[in-house]
């Protein structure tokens, strides 16, 4: 029997557990060529006209999902890559799929004169262990997670190409691995591009760029791509300022987390901008910034509870309390928000304490003074001037107290 129907009776079949998988709207073509409970496999033409280069793609742990596009879909395909996506209900690192599979799936295939697989963390060693034993192809893993099971069913025939993060210690044990299980493997040290890889190198252009060469044959060194173009990446820029900021190289930290914060208004960046601002020696600078950041996204309870901070630390107590306050509205059993809510109210409870003490330390002394001037007939002495000072120091004293309340301090 051939693949093909092999396939079509495994589509077919009454009852499967995958008969409720919907799939994206067609494009130019779009067709399933393998389904399970777990996994599904669908072929998508980048146009009327085949493409002579094929894409296989494997989506990585956090975009497993069978009714959406495959991984890199559309960017593969805007750049003339017909694309094999291999999608998952869950991340299960395609444990559901084997070598023989894939091959009899290949068989429904037209011929390509060029296939690139492409996969990310867990995807990456399915990658390895599903086609490394296949001739004729190229692998490209992104920080490939060899803590898996890598198994093969043959001797490695493809050519691969690895890309990791060597500054983070994670990666650079997987990659170990990996080399140790591939020594003929072609490696790409990304310096900075974070864990996992793949965000830097997607938003940079390099793999892309990397997955055109090796399907024209072409030599390409994606570690020189990636570096002229991090610019371009958030999430690299992202990785380079807060690296500075460990170091406590204050003023670069904060050029480059600006400059990832303009490309991508990402929460997470803004706070970190702001860490650098601040501990660059300007809090309140940092407090401003911070709102304008938390103005983006009001429903954000870490923007809010950020904000806090930094108004904290720039003496702006009040403001802090009302933003941590917010905070707790939006994720009201996140226990760390009540801690700072609690810190914030000793705090302002103490200082409203020493104002009371300091106004009262006034009052006295008005009375004193009022007594003695009194007691000596001073031609200085006004009652007018005496019921004044005491009605001053009795508005205060209602002011601190209209405070306490406000803040529930008393």
């Amino acid at each position: 029997m051939s693949a093909n129907k092999i396939i079509a009776q495994q589509l077919l079949a009454p009852g499967r557990a995958g008969g409720k998988t919907k799939i994206a709207t067609q494009q130019h073509s779009r067709s399933i060529l393998y389904q399970n409970g777990s996994s599904l496999i669908e072929h998508i033409r980048s146009s009327a006209k085949q493409s002579p280069r094929l894409a296989i793609t494997l989506a990585p742990p956090w975009l497993s999902d069978v009714n959406g596009f495959g991984y890199l879909e559309q960017q593969l395909t805007a750049a003339g890559f017909d694309v094999l996506a291999i999608k998952q209900v869950t991340n299960i690192g395609y444990a559901d799929l084997d070598p023989e599979t894939l091959a009899k799936v290949s068989d429904a295939l037209p011929a390509y004169a060029s296939r690139i697989i492409l996969g990310s963390e867990d995807a990456a060693t399915a990658a390895l262990r599903l086609f490394a034993p296949f001739e004729g192809v190229r692998i490209v893993a992104l920080s490939p997670n060899m803590s898996l099971d890598c198994t093969l069913a043959g001797p490695v025939q493809a050519d691969i190409s690895l890309l990791y993060d060597p500054h983070e210690a994670a990666e650079a044990a997987n990659h170990d691995a990996a080399v140790a299980k591939f020594p003929r493997a072609r490696t790409f040290r990304l310096p900075r591009a974070g864990v996992p890889a793949r965000f830097s190198v997607e938003e940079s252009g390099t793999i892309l760029a990397l997955m055109a060469a090796l399907a024209e044959n072409e030599e390409f060194d994606a570690n020189l791509h990636y570096r002229q173009h991090r610019k371009f990446s958030p999430t690299a820029l992202y990785t380079l300022g807060n690296a500075a900021l460990r170091k406590r190289h204050f003023r670069t930290a904060e050029v480059l987390l600006k400059r990832s914060f303009d490309l991508e208004k990402r929460i997470p960046t803004g706070i970190t901008y702001c860490q650098a601002v601040s501990e660059g020696g300007n809090p309140k600078a940092a407090a401003t910034f911070m709102a304008t950041v938390v103005n983006r996204d009001h429903g954000n309870p870490h923007g809010w509870a950020a904000q806090a901070w930094f108004e904290e630390i720039s003496n702006q107590r009040e403001e802090a309390l009302i933003s941590i306050r917010r905070a707790i509205e939006l994720l009201p059993n996140f226990e760390a928000f009540h801690v700072s809510e609690r810190r914030l109210l000793k705090h302002l409870h103490e200082n409203m304490k020493l104002k009371q003490q300091m106004t009262s330390a006034a009052l006295d002394k008005a009375r004193a003074e009022l007594a003695l001037q009194h007691g000596h007939g001073s031609a200085g002495f006004s009652w007018e001037r005496a019921a004044w000072l005491a009605g001053g120091a009795a508005l205060i004293l209602a002011i601190v107290a209209t405070a306490a309340v406000t803040f529930r301090l008393v």
